[in-house]
């Protein structure tokens, strides 16, 4: 059928399918249909893949395998798995959830709602993508077939989208996938009808690719520079360093700064002698003179003899 309207919020039990088929990339036990879902076991093992420290092996085993036809033993996991979700993304993240991506539980365990369990998934969607493996799960979210990939990325969207956290944390958090996956729309809604839509995929992994390389050198660099600043025999070497270079400056400079000193000395001393000879000079000229006006002297008396 058409697309739905962009600006349409999703419809949550029409992306199911497709969270569902983005679950099972993650290979957990009980995902082999949204009936396996609504006990939430495999949910509860994604979480634990995606940040075992958060959603460790002890809160992993309080998660009740044997809950297949025991809807109270369903609404029980999925209360927790919801409880401790929030916990994440508050403490976590810095994201604040909205009540409209709250899913009813109840609803999910008793009936196996759908649109219920969607919100459940974007939830889980969210956590993926902003999580530390976040790089690994886009790798993962783009080997997804495109139309599933397409509602996976308006379900990421809508879910870190929605009243972002005022913590400058989330917009570096999500920045950059946001981003990513606003040029992907960009990308087909724009294409020409005869384009190639695996170019579009292709062209879109390369960009990501290209933004987590830069990404990840960025981190580099800044784990290096604090090893740097943490390393305490660090400084004192860089001091060191410097210290070295400034003396040999000094020592070039008190060189250049001597041999301009003797220079000047002889300047002075040559200065001085022909100061010397000047005297002598201007001496014999007055006596010259002098002598001069004596013989001038002499001849004006023989010429009045």
């Amino acid at each position: 059928g058409p697309p739905p309207d962009k600006s349409m919020s999703l419809d949550k039990a029409e992306p199911c399918d497709s969270l569902l088929t983005w679950l099972q990339t993650f290979q957990v036990p009980s995902c082999s249909s949204k009936r396996d879902l609504t006990s939430g076991v495999a949910i509860a093992h994604v979480l634990n893949r995606l940040d075992p420290a958060w959603f460790n092996e002890t809160w992993l085993g309080r998660i009740k395998e044997e809950s297949e036809d025991n809807w109270r033993l369903k609404v029980s996991n999925l209360k927790k798995i919801l409880k401790i979700m929030l916990e994440y993304y508050h403490d976590v993240l810095g994201h604040q959830v909205s009540d409209e991506h709250l899913p009813d539980v109840s609803l999910i365990g008793e009936m196996g709602d759908a649109a219920e369990l969607g919100k459940l998934m974007q939830l889980v969607l969210g956590c993926a993508i902003s999580c530390e493996k976040k790089e690994e799960q886009i790798q993962q979210i783009m080997t997804l077939e495109e139309s599933v990939q397409h509602v996976v990325m308006t379900a990421i969207q809508e879910i870190l989208a929605k009243e972002p956290s005022s913590e400058a944390g989330s917009l570096e958090t999500y920045g950059d996938f946001h981003f990513q996956s606003r040029k992907y729309y960009f990308l087909s809604e724009e294409a020409d009808e005869g384009e190639d839509p695996s170019w579009r995929c292709r062209d879109l992994e390369h960009q990501l690719s290209q933004t987590l390389e830069e990404k990840s050198s960025l981190q580099a660099e800044i784990r290096s520079l604090k090893e740097r600043l943490s390393d305490s025999l660090d400084p004192p070497t860089i001091t060191g360093k410097k210290l070295l270079l400034l003396q040999s400056q000094m020592e070039q400079l008190q060189e250049e700064n001597d041999r301009l000193e003797s220079s000047r000395d002889d300047l002075r001393a040559q200065a001085e002698l022909l100061e010397r000879e000047v005297r002598d000079l201007q001496h014999r000229m007055e006596e010259l003179t002098s002598l001069a006006h004596e013989a001038q002297a002499l001849k004006d008396e023989m010429d009045i003899l």
